[in-house]
C-alpha cells in the first residue's frame, strides 16, 4: 500500500532532477566502512617467479632511500609485452608490503589496448575513493583533482603500481604527495623525461636461457626439463624466453605429463614458420605460443577464448561468460577455468577472469579469422552478453531506487536476476563500471543505439550516487546520441533531461537549464507528464542553483500540480521538501518549516533514513535562521543519532556546523571550537570544498 503525503512525490526516488543536486549532496559512505580507508589494491603476485635478483636490488635501493626519509621515489620498468614487467613489481610490492602501511594503489593505465590510454583523471578519482574521497566533493577540474589526490596521500607511507603506462604525461599526472611513497610504473616504451625528473630506469629484459629452463622445470613439476636439455632450450628461443609466452606453451604439458618436450618443439617450430609467411609482428613469439595453446583446447573453450577477443571490456565474470555461450553459469565458470589451466586467461579478484592485452589481440584476430562464416552466431552471442549486461544494470536500478519511474523498455521485463540489497546493487555496478563503459562505446560504435540510451537511463540512480562524474558526462553523451538516431522523441526528451541533471552535479546549471527546457518542450510534445514533471523539478533545481529562489518556485509548484493530478505521493513529498528549501532562501521561516515538516511525514527513518536526514537539517538551519536554537538543537540531535546510524558524515558535519553557531550565538566558545573542529575533521576527509570554509572559520577571531 502506497504511503500518503500531507497534501501532496516525485516521480522518483532519485528523481528527476529533484532530489539529484539537493539530496544527494552529502557522503555515500555506508555503515561500517572504516572512515581512513587503506586500500590494498594491488594483484596478486604471481606463484612461481624466477631470477630478476639484479632488478630486485635496484628496487631495494629505492626502498631503503625512501625508509630513510629521502621522500618518495620512483621505479621504472621498461620492457617488451610478456616479458614480466608486472609480475615483477607485483612480487616486490607483495614481498615489501610491511614498508607501506597506508596502503598500496593500482591502475592499469591501458598503454597498449585498443580501448585506451586510461585517462588521468579517471585514475585520480578511483585513487580518491579508494583513499576515502566522498564522491560528491571529488572535484571535476584535472589540476583540482590532482592537488586533492596530493592532499589526500602527503605525508602517508603508500605504494603505488601505475601499469601498462603510454606516457610521461600519464606518470606525472598519478604523482603522490610529499611522503614515503614508492611508486613503480611498468611500459613498454622509453620515457627519458622521468629520468630527468628523478625516477629510476629498469630495463626488464627476457630471462636469461637458465633461468628461463628452471622456469619451465618449475610450472612442469617434473624433470622434463632436465632429461631433455637441448628441447628445453630450443622451448625457451621458440617462446623469446618471455614469462607469458612460457606460460602458455608449458600449461598444456603440465596437464599430460607423459609427452615429451620434443613434441611440443616440433609443434612451435611448425606453427613460427606458418606464421613468419604471413607477418613480421615483433609479438611473434607470443602469438606462436598462444596459437600452439589454443588449438588443442576443445571446441566449446576455444569459441569463449575467440569471443572474448570480441566482447567490450576488458574482463568477465561466468554469469558474463554464460549469457555470452547461451549455457548456465557452472559451465561457463568450467570453461572459464579450462582457458585459465591453459594460461590464455587470468583469474583475478572478485570472481572475474581477464585476458593480458597481447592475449586478446590475439583472439580477437582469431575470432575475426574463424569465425567469418558464423558472423551470425558471433553477432547473436554479442546481442546475449549486451542484453546480460542491460538487464541487470535495470536490476540494479530497481534495487537503488524501486519507486523510480521509468522510460526504457527494458524496465518492462523480467530481471533475471534480482538483489537482495542496495549495498549489493551498488557493489555490483561498481565492480562492472568499467564494463559497463565499454559497452556504452561498443553499442554506440556498433548501431546499437536502443540498448545504448537504455543503459543511460539504467545507470542514472548509480551515478547519482556514486559521482563517477567524467564516466557519467561520457554516458549521458552517447546516450543522447544514440536517442537522436533512433529518431524517438521519448527516448530524446529522457536522456536530455539526464545529461542536463549531470550538468548540475557538475557545477554547470546554465546548461542544464538550457537542456532541461529541450526536455521539457518534448515531454509536452508527446504527452508524457511524468516526464514533464521531471524536468520540470530539474528547472527549479537550476534555479536554486543559479541562486534565483523565487524563479524557482514557479516550476516545483507546476511540478507539484502534476504529481497531485496523478496521485504520486513521493513526488508532493520531494516538492514539498523543494518548496522548503526556496522558502527558506527567501527568509520566508514560517512557511519552511510548514512544508519541511510536511516532507517528513512521508519520508520516515524506517523507510527512507537519508533523505529524512537532508530534509531534517533544512529544516534545522531554518530554525537558526528564525532564531530558535531550541528547536533547532531538537531537530539536530535527531540529524546527529540517524547520520551516524547510516553513515551519513556529511549530513552530520552539517549538523554540527549549525551547532557551533549556537554555541558561539551563546558565548560558549570551547563548545563552538570543539563543533566546528569536528566538522572540519569530516569534510578534510570527504575531501570537502566546505573544509577551507570551516578552517579559514577557525583561523579567525575569535577562535584564533
Amino acid at each position: 500500500m502506497e504511503r500518503t503525503a500531507p497534501t501532496v512525490s516525485s516521480a522518483d526516488r532519485v528523481s528527476g532532477t529533484v532530489v539529484q543536486v539537493g539530496t544527494v549532496r552529502g557522503s555515500v559512505t555506508l555503515p561500517g566502512e572504516p572512515r581512513t580507508p587503506v586500500p590494498r589494491q594491488l594483484p596478486a603476485p604471481p606463484r612461481l617467479f624466477t631470477d630478476r635478483e639484479a632488478e630486485f636490488r635496484s628496487l631495494e635501493e629505492l626502498l631503503g632511500e625512501v625508509a630513510a626519509g629521502s621522500g618518495g621515489r620512483t621505479a621504472v620498468l621498461t620492457g617488451t609485452g610478456g616479458v614480466g614487467k608486472t609480475a615483477l613489481a607485483t612480487r616486490f610490492l607483495d614481498q615489501t608490503s610491511p614498508a607501506f602501511p597506508d596502503g598500496a594503489l593500482y591502475a592499469d593505465l591501458l598503454g597498449f589496448t585498443e580501448e585506451g590510454p586510461a585517462d588521468p583523471s579517471d585514475v585520480l578519482d578511483a585513487f580518491l575513493r579508494a583513499l576515502g574521497a566522498d564522491p560528491a566533493t571529488i572535484p571535476q577540474e584535472f589540476s583540482a583533482r590532482a592537488a586533492a589526490f596530493r592532499s589526500h596521500t602527503h605525508g602517508r607511507r603508500i605504494a603505488v603500481l601505475l601499469d601498462n603506462a603510454l606516457s610521461e604525461a600519464q606518470v606525472r599526472a598519478l604523482t603522490p604527495g610529499q611522503g614515503a611513497h614508492l611508486v613503480i610504473v611498468t611500459t613498454r616504451l622509453r620515457m627519458p623525461g622521468l629520468g630527468l625528473d628523478g625516477a629510476t630506469l629498469l630495463d626488464v629484459r627476457p630471462l636469461g636461457q637458465d633461468a628461463a629452463v628452471d622456469l619451465v622445470s618449475r610450472m612442469l613439476g617434473d624433470d622434463r626439463a632436465r632429461s631433455e636439455p637441448a628441447s628445453a632450450r630450443q622451448l625457451v628461443s621458440l617462446c623469446g624466453r618471455l614469462p607469458l609466452a612460457l606460460r602458455a606453451a608449458v600449461s598444456g604439458l603440465a596437464l599430460r605429463p607423459h609427452q615429451p618436450l620434443s613434441r611440443l618443439v616440433t609443434r612451435l617450430n611448425g606453427e613460427k614458420r606458418r606464421l613468419a609467411e604471413l607477418s613480421h609482428d615483433r609479438e611473434q613469439s607470443v602469438n606462436t605460443v598462444l596459437t600452439t595453446s589454443y588449438e588443442p583446447l576443445p571446441e566449446p573453450a576455444r569459441r569463449l577464448y575467440r569471443l572474448l577477443g570480441l566482447a567490450p571490456g576488458r574482463d568477465v565474470t561466468a554469469e558474463a561468460a554464460a549469457a555470452l555461450l547461451d549455457r548456465d553459469a557452472a559451465e561457463a565458470e568450467d570453461l572459464l577455468v579450462e582457458l585459465v589451466t591453459a594460461n590464455l586467461l587470468e583469474e583475478t579478484t572478485g570472481g572475474r577472469f581477464s585476458q593480458h592485452d597481447l592475449v586478446r589481440l590475439h583472439a580477437r584476430a582469431l575470432a575475426e579469422a574463424e569465425e567469418d562464416e558464423s558472423r551470425t552466431a558471433s553477432t547473436a552471442a554479442l546481442d546475449r552478453l549486451l542484453e546480460y549486461y542491460l538487464t541487470t544494470t535495470a536490476a540494479a536500478d530497481r534495487a537503488l531506487n524501486p519507486d523510480r519511474w521509468h522510460l526504457a523498455p527494458v524496465f518492462d521485463r523480467a530481471p533475471e536476476r534480482a538483489f537482495a540489497s542496495r549495498e549489493a546493487a551498488l557493489g555490483w555496478l561498481e565492480s562492472e563500471l568499467e564494463v559497463l563503459r565499454a559497452t556504452v562505446r561498443f553499442c554506440a560504435a556498433t548501431g546499437r543505439h536502443a540498448t545504448c540510451w537504455q543503459l543511460c537511463e539504467a545507470l542514472f540512480s548509480f551515478f547519482v550516487l556514486r559521482k563517477h562524474l567524467l564516466v557519467w558526462r561520457e554516458v549521458a553523451q552517447a546516450g543522447l546520441a544514440s536517442a537522436r538516431s533512433l529518431g524517438d522523441p521519448r527516448a530524446q526528451a529522457r536522456t536530455l533531461s539526464i545529461r542536463a541533471i549531470q550538468h548540475l552535479h557538475a557545477q554547470e546549471p546554465d546548461q542544464a537549464r538550457d537542456l532541461q527546457r529541450q526536455a521539457l518542450d518534448l515531454w509536452r510534445t508527446v504527452g508524457h507528464s511524468l516526464g514533464e514533471a521531471a524536468s520540470l523539478e530539474g528547472l527549479g533545481v537550476c534555479e536554486l542553483a543559479r541562486g534565483r529562489p523565487a524563479d524557482a518556485r514557479g516550476h516545483f509548484e507546476s511540478a507539484l500540480a502534476i504529481h497531485t493530478r496523478l496521485g504520486r505521493n513521493r513526488g508532493i513529498a520531494l516538492m514539498l521538501r523543494r518548496l522548503g528549501e526556496v522558502s527558506r532562501d527567501l527568509r520566508d521561516h514560517s512557511s519552511a518549516v510548514v512544508y519541511f515538516e510536511g516532507a517528513l511525514d512521508f519520508f520516515t527513518e524506517t523507510e527512507e533514513p537519508y533523505v529524512r536526514a537532508v530534509v531534517l537539517n533544512g529544516l534545522a538551519a531554518t530554525h537558526a535562521a528564525a532564531a530558535e536554537p531550541v528547536r533547532t538543537r531538537r531537530v539536530l540531535e535527531e540529524v546527529l543519532r540517524l547520520s551516524d546510524r547510516i553513515g551519513a558524515r556529511a549530513e552530520r558535519a552539517g549538523a554540527l556546523v549549525v551547532l557551533a553557531d549556537l554555541a558561539e550565538t551563546g558565548g560558549r566558545l570551547d563548545e563552538a571550537r570543539e563543533r566546528l573542529s569536528e566538522a572540519l575533521t569530516i569534510y578534510t576527509e570527504l575531501s570537502s570544498p566546505l573544509a577551507a570554509r570551516t578552517r579559514s572559520r577557525l583561523d579567525r577571531p575569535p577562535y584564533a
